[in-house]
């Protein structure tokens, strides 16, 4: 049952979230605040130190994956034979390297689930091995446009005040903003250019603009470093190349980030699909550069929950601490065990849809099928566009009560949060210079809620505290 919760209280924390800079933009083009929820998401601290702990060793593995072209083009090509947006960004490699430096901001996202479903990995674990058992299943891993690092720790401030004003207890310290704003003031001294600036990559209307300008502003006021805001199609308008360099007004664009360019929308223009071009011919730091883009594509993610995959890239020890935590996960034309013996993936989801989500090869959210649609989409789905699909079992997250602040109105609802942790890798002709772990980003919505975007206002952003 949904209690609503109005009161004056509400009424100030909304204010104060605005007077925090928690802003989002509405379809309609008025502003409004994020969402957000005034309850904490609880953690143990064992289950923290896992989640914090991966963090690098996921990084390490998409730099990894990104350097193996032969791997990405494997996997990846038979999609692109029936997925023109995947065939456009294969296309747009090249043999020629025009920038060695790979600096990768990733956010891996998790949700934390009930211990009764917790799984012990591979056969053979030894009492012993940290984390034997984990309460981890991976939701995804974003390699391309990691957002919320401004918003987040607004909303980090946003609940340090309010719990301290009312006894509340403490939160986990955040603050992604300034390792994310830092790496990109490195990738841009790195470039060598006296007047190099980052070119911030967004969408023509683009909601989450506030979070955008945040690392607009801390990368000005702490390192004095410009930022260029273009779309795709502005980048080909007022863009050229000068001596390899890609040149916006006048300045030399030393890092390249994108907040768009991972879906079809964004290059529905030519001018949009030259203007990526443009940018990937020219030696601008890419944030992330193209090959690391297409290794946080979901048939990547599926592949690698298959032990023999994994262990390409990692050790034997991380391999079976990674795949602890993945979901279970297939192609529609595989071969699984069910209770009634072997079938087909989609012949199976087809009479068991509740316990699965199907995942189409796109970012961004809004792209996913629950429950009863996963049969009506099958039904629509040719076999030779079968391998464009990735089937996920349905992550039973545990559930907790929030009071969650959507559009001026606060609901007290029982929920779930997804939890994501901020990782920033550096690496040169692929040899690792840096990797770290950077924060986290927690997203609560109500248990009922399938999708999880904030900026559509199907989650709110939170933090975390420490079980007591």
């Amino acid at each position: 049952m949904q209690t609503q919760v109005q009161n004056e209280t509400i009424e100030n924390t909304i204010e104060l979230a605005k007077l925090y800079g928690i802003l989002k933009y509405l379809p309609d083009g008025q502003l409004t605040h994020a969402p957000f929820s005034l309850s904490p998401y609880k953690i143990s601290a064992a289950d923290l130190q896992e989640m914090t702990e991966l963090t690098a060793p996921f990084s390490e593995l998409m730099i990894s994956i990104s350097q193996n072209w032969d791997f990405l083009e494997h996997h990846l090509e038979p999609i692109a034979k029936i997925d023109p947006f995947l065939r456009m960004l294969m296309d747009y490699r090249t043999d020629e390297i025009t920038q060695s430096k790979q600096l990768l901001v990733q956010r891996n996202d998790f949700f934390l689930i009930k211990d009764e479903h917790k799984k012990t990995g591979q056969a053979g674990d030894s009492p012993e091995s940290n984390f034997a058992e984990s309460a981890l299943r991976q939701v995804e891993l974003n390699t391309v446009s990691a957002s919320f690092p401004f918003l987040i720790t607004q909303i980090s401030h946003l609940h340090r005040y309010l719990f301290k004003q009312n006894q509340l207890p403490e939160i986990i310290p955040n603050n992604p903003l300034s390792p994310v704003v830092d790496a990109f003031a490195k990738a841009v001294r790195d470039y060598g250019s006296p007047d190099g600036v980052m070119l911030l990559i967004s969408q023509p209307s683009e909601g989450n603009r506030f979070d955008q300008l945040g690392l607009e502003q801390f990368l000005w006021d702490e390192h004095k470093i410009s930022t260029v805001r273009k779309t795709l199609a502005d980048v080909f308008e007022g863009g050229c190349l000068r001596q390899g360099h890609l040149v916006l007004e006048g300045k030399t664009v030393a890092l390249s980030y994108y907040r768009a360019g991972y879906t079809p929308d964004d290059y529905r223009t030519i001018e949009a699909v030259k203007g990526r071009q443009l940018i990937e011919s020219s030696s601008t730091i890419q944030v992330p550069d193209l090959q690391m883009q297409l290794a946080g594509m979901k048939k990547i993610q599926q592949v690698l929950t298959r032990p023999e995959i994994l262990s390409i890239f990692t050790s034997a020890e991380t391999s079976k601490h990674l795949l602890k935590t993945f979901a279970e996960m297939h192609t529609l034309d595989e071969i699984i065990e069910t209770p009634g013996g072997e079938m087909q993936a989609a012949e199976w989801v087809s009479g068991n849809p509740e316990n699965y989500v199907l995942k189409p090869q796109r970012e961004g959210g809004g792209n996913n099928y629950f429950g009863s649609e996963i049969p009506k989409i099958l039904k629509t789905i040719r076999q030779d566009e079968q391998n464009a699909y990735i089937l996920m079992e349905k992550i039973l997250a545990q559930t907790h009560s929030a009071v969650l602040v959507v559009n001026g109105r606060a609901e007290r609802l029982t929920s779930v949060s997804e939890v994501g942790r901020y990782g920033i890798c550096f690496a040169d002709n692929g040899v690792l210079k840096s990797n770290k772990d950077a924060g986290y980003l927690v997203r609560t919505k109500a248990e009922n809620i399938n999708e999880g975007g904030v900026c559509a206002g199907f989650a709110c952003l939170n933090s975390l505290v420490l079980e007591a």
